[in-house]
């Protein structure tokens, strides 16, 4: 069926190029500017009563089915210390009436907005679990604290292992405190009962809703290695709702695939990125190199402040991870490599050199997720090798409270250099890297332009010359995030022969004042010019 949508502001993000009406057609857009008077019969006419419409909001990288099973664990991000996690876990051990071996999991919480800046150790569990075996990921999703039992279902009680891609911390008596780091996370998660397919796909149906109430059209999520299910699991979830056309956005499927084992299981598929439909296909290849800044596990060039020797953690070594980059690449596979810390960043961008220089290729859009701890030679390199920069605009939020106790002055005002990596000719997108930021994209553009906590601080924003200017906000999580799945023909613009996914703003965005951005409410979300969200009926 044709439809016209007139009596709109419409930002086609082709410039400063603006229409009033856009006409769709099987899902895509066929034409711009057409008056609703006069059309024949047949066509459709939706009024948009002079709001403002973008490009449908694209995320290139956040972890729903993590997001997804989280709002069925503890929801430990709101707490601000020991006595409002222990409140948060009691009331949900009431709420599922836990029996006595059931495990308990939780989520989000961050020390540094505790009213006592200390982590939590195994003993605080203990405290707040019944016996039951228990384990809370920090916000950061790169630590995590477990208590006694859980230690010991996992076997790293009492002999404690030494391990090169993580870190069980032991206090004074050589005892684990509970805190795990990196890889030491999983010796604790893999005992934790899996789920199975069928419950991938009703976290996928209860929970797409909230992806499309913020205006996201499509999202590149990182859901293989999710502790709770096999990536063959969450595949054939996605496979079967795209199959059945229960899917109501567009999701590309990141393959984390952390080690030969599990590369060559997917690979014997015969998948590659790009492979399958509008609504699921096979994105990058992901892996996972450094930690996160706030849990100081981000590999760094030099020490952290006050740590002498502590440069956080590498999980590969050089030749590991490209050993994995290569076979990856050599089949077909996009690379989206983590890097955080500076140190992290050189390896990762030493491979891909080296994969350049080896195999060279038409158009690899090699991939840098995060991008946080730069330095202006990293940037130049990035440039050099076209290498894309995913960035999270959200990180600052929490990061700007602690980069420099962290990291020094010195090298905080390199990071976060979203402005400077544009005009070195950087390509950027936007993402959330949900659950450990919300993955609205009006917060990230909020935070892009400027600069400010969602409390809307500091005033004039802080490292303030790295603002951008708000269509270069809205570019990273339009254009900018479609050009990173090879989509910029077909996503971020409204245009002909573009995909008809838009979202309708209740404010003009381009009058509203900078710090109003992340108030503003998505009206309506469409996607293939089907009304998919609709705020006055969905909440």
């Amino acid at each position: 069926m044709r439809k016209l949508f007139y009596n709109g502001v419409i930002h086609t993000m082709n410039g400063d190029e603006t229409t009033p009406s856009v006409t769709v057609e099987d899902g895509v857009v066929v034409a711009l500017g057409e008056s609703p008077e006069g059309q024949p019969d047949g066509v459709g006419l939706e009024d948009l009563r002079g709001m403002t419409v973008l490009p449908g909001f694209h995320d290139s990288h956040m972890h729903f089915l993590n997001y997804a099973i989280d709002k069925e664990k503890v929801e430990l991000s709101h707490c601000r210390g020991l006595e409002d996690m222990a409140r948060a876990t009691r009331e949900y051990i009431e709420e599922r009436e836990l029996g006595e071996g059931d495990w308990i999991q939780g989520g989000g919480w961050n020390e540094n907005n505790f009213r006592e800046a200390a982590a939590p150790n195994r003993q605080d569990l203990d405290a707040m679990s019944g016996g039951r075996p228990m384990i809370f990921t920090r916000a950061c999703c790169s630590v995590a604290v477990a208590n006694t039992a859980a230690l010991r279902a996992a076997g790293i009680f009492e002999a404690p292992p030494q391990l090169d891609d993580g870190r069980i911390a032991l206090d004074e008596n050589g005892v684990p405190t509970g805190l795990l780091e990196e890889r030491a996370r999983f010796l604790v998660y893999d005992k934790i009962p899996k789920i199975g397919k069928n419950a991938v796909k009703r976290l996928i149906l209860d929970y797409q809703k909230d992806l499309l109430k913020a205006g996201l059209t499509t999202v590149q999520t990182d859901d293989f290695k999710l502790w709770d299910a096999g990536f063959r699991d969450v595949m054939d979830a996605y496979s079967e709702l795209d199959a059945a056309g229960q899917l109501k956005l567009r999701f590309i499927l990141q393959a984390r695939l952390v080690d030969e084992g599990s590369l060559d299981d997917f690979l014997r598929m015969g998948l590659k990125t790009g492979d399958g439909g509008d609504y699921y296909k096979i994105g990058a290849y992901k892996l996972l190199p450094d930690g996160s800044l706030g849990g100081k596990t981000a590999a760094l060039r030099e020490s952290y402040i006050g740590e002498p020797g502590n440069r956080g953690i590498l999980t590969y070594a050089r030749s590991e991870l490209y050993s994995l980059l290569e076979k990856a690449h050599l089949a077909g596979m996009q690379l989206a490599t983590h890097a955080i810390g500076d140190r992290a960043m050189d390896m990762v961008l030493d491979c891909y050199e080296e994969l350049a220089r080896k195999h060279p290729s038409d158009d690899p859009r090699f991939r840098v997720i995060h991008c946080q701890i730069t330095t202006e030679d990293i940037m130049d390199r990035f440039r050099a090798l076209g290498a894309l920069a995913d960035i999270q605009p959200m990180f600052i939020h929490a990061d700007m409270r602690v980069c420099e106790a962290l990291i020094g002055e010195g090298r905080t005002k390199w990071s976060y250099n979203w402005k400077t990596l544009l005009e070195k000719g950087v390509r950027v997108s936007g993402s959330s890297d949900a659950p450990v930021e919300p993955f609205d994209p009006l917060y990230g553009i909020y935070a892009a332009v400027t600069r400010k906590d969602m409390g809307g601080h500091p005033d004039g924003g802080w490292l303030p010359e790295q603002k951008l200017s708000l269509r270069e906000a809205i570019e990273l999580y339009t254009g900018g995030a479609a050009y990173t799945s090879y989509e910029e023909g077909r996503k971020g613009r409204l245009s002909p022969g573009y995909l008809a996914d838009f979202v309708v703003l209740g404010e003009d965005i381009f009058s509203a004042p900078e710090d109003h951005i992340k108030d503003i409410r998505v009206a309506r979300t469409y996607v293939g010019g089907s009304l998919a969200h609709d705020a006055d009926i969905d909440g």
